[in-house]
């Protein structure tokens, strides 16, 4: 049976006593001195309020389980080991603070089934030549100096994805500078992260390390991102995430990730090695391929400093797609001129510039070439001549095609509005084409009644009726009657002593 400790017993251990069967401290407060040794063949679990204060060895074959709040570890100076010979896991329902964690002395690898902290008090996380698996929780280590994981061949494995919860290393780094490894593997191959810290940060701040493999098709999408949007044969079957925690001023820092061979020469992947560059998601879209690639060391480097978030790499020669840097539209006048630029292109056909009138509904009022494929930034502009005659609110979008793909991705929609002293007469309708309803719109700069007209294809008057129009803008919904052929008609007006004419056509 388990030792047992009774609520409110006082323990302690100057010796090097070995408990055989496990321990279960229910409420104890157990004290290991400073050159002490508790060893236990079997699990350790405290519960019910009980602490160890321990400032020696504490070694343990089985499992670690703290099920009670409070500093279990608190205050302490001391080891905690794992050495047994099977899966040894950590967890419980509470979150341990450990001074030095050990687990080069177990024989299989350690596994997390809770958060936990290390390197309290300077402490150190052991790996040896074992391993650490994440399994989904943060291993928060703070102990800020460079050497405060202590390793020969040993590792963290972090590779669950996004859908399962990241595996993560929480490294509390505040204002230090330094080399910072984080030895991460697959499980059989070392993928190591490296932030080269030469400006530290402000406060008690850190980064935030994750990695995971995909299969060919880079699913599942790490957090936040949207769309892969490129041809996956092209993208390295790995991601990378670094982000800061606790930063007002983040650290300047060279990123250095380690890949698997396997995760660019599988196929359907059409990789070429030394062309790998890294691309970050900025939030929205994928930035522009960057930094350089050690073929012989399988790592990719970042040239963009004090820049963290999400990662992956990809074939220079087939970047994935860049969304817009920037896309702005203002008046001039009665024009709207529209300017956009990208960072790079991925077989871009062009762009289709949209407008609407009420955000809705849009219709196609001119195209702008891309240019195909290229990693060079472009810039774009396209004048919307006489846009006002619209109305004094405007909704304008771009729709870029993929030639490659025959797919379209619309940027975010801008809105350019006219005043009152711009406003032209004009008459237009929309939707154009329709089937049936559309809606009139007609612009006037005083109120007053106009005759709309409405001639079919041959001439003929079909619809003639006044409309009294206000200053500004008006819209008269109406639709064909349901005997009105297909064909083109004419709307005519006369509105501020202008003859002003409109096409519809009826499909």
């Amino acid at each position: 049976m388990k030792h047992s400790l009774p609520l409110g017993s006082l323990f302690l251990l100057t010796a090097l006593p070995t408990l055989g069967q496990g321990l279960s401290n229910q409420g104890a407060v157990i004290s290991i001195q400073s050159g002490a040794q508790l060893a236990v063949v079997g699990d350790v679990t405290v519960s019910n309020g009980g602490t160890i204060d321990n400032a020696g060895t504490l070694s343990l074959t089985g499992n670690w389980t703290n099920n009670t709040t409070g500093g279990v570890l608190t205050p302490a100076t001391g080891t905690v080991q794992l050495v047994g010979t099977t899966t040894q896991q950590i967890g419980g329902t509470g979150t341990t603070t450990f001074h030095t964690l050990d687990v080069s002395g177990a024989t299989s690898a350690a596994q997390l089934t809770a958060d936990i902290s290390v390197g309290n008090s300077s402490g150190l996380l052991t790996l040896g030549a074992n391993k650490l698996q994440l399994n989904t929780h943060v291993l928060t280590l703070n102990n800020g100096a460079t050497s405060a994981i202590s390793r020969t061949t040993g590792s963290l494995v972090s590779e669950t994805n996004s859908t399962a919860g990241y595996g993560r290393l929480n490294w509390v780094i505040g204002s230090n500078t330094g080399t910072y490894t984080v030895p991460l593997s697959s499980g059989t191959t070392d993928v190591p992260m490296t932030a080269n810290i030469t400006a530290g940060g402000n406060s008690s701040g850190g980064l935030s390390f994750a990695t995971y493999s995909t299969g060919p098709d880079n699913l599942p999408l790490p957090t936040g991102v949207t769309s892969l949007r490129g041809n996956s044969i092209y993208a390295l079957d790995r991601y990378w995430i670094v982000q800061t925690n606790n930063y007002t001023l983040a650290p300047t820092s060279t990123l250095t990730f380690g890949y698997l061979t396997s995760e660019f020469n599988t196929a359907p992947n059409n990789i070429t090695e030394g062309r790998l560059r890294l691309q970050r998601w900025n939030g929205s879209a994928w930035e522009s391929p960057q930094g350089n690639v050690s073929v012989p060391n399988n790592t990719l480097t970042s040239d963009l400093q004090n820049t963290y978030g999400i990662f992956t790499g990809a074939d220079q020669n087939n970047p994935l797609p860049v969304e817009l840097r920037e896309f702005t539209a203002q008046a001039k006048e009665t024009d709207a001129v529209l300017s956009w630029t990208t960072a790079s292109e991925l077989n871009n056909e062009g762009f289709f510039v949209e407008v609407s009138v009420d955000s809705k509904t849009f219709q196609r009022v001119g195209f702008v070439a891309g240019k195909g494929t290229t990693n060079i930034a472009q810039q774009y502009r396209f004048t919307d001549v006489g846009a006002a005659r619209r109305g004094s609110l405007q909704y304008y979008r771009l729709r870029q095609h993929d030639t490659a793909e025959g797919t379209d991705t619309y940027s975010p929609v801008r809105t350019v509005s006219f005043t009152q002293s711009k406003l032209a007469a004009s008459l237009s309708a929309f939707p154009n084409p329709t089937d049936r309803a559309y809606t009139v719109r007609l612009t006037a700069a005083k109120a007053q009644t106009v005759q709309l007209t409405m001639y079919d294809a041959l001439g003929r008057i079909v619809s003639q009726a006044p409309v009294a129009l206000q200053a500004g803008e008006n819209q008269l919904p109406t639709a064909f009657e349901a005997s009105q052929p297909v064909g083109v008609y004419l709307l005519t007006a006369v509105i501020d002593g202008q003859v002003l004419r409109a096409r519809l056509v009826r499909e």
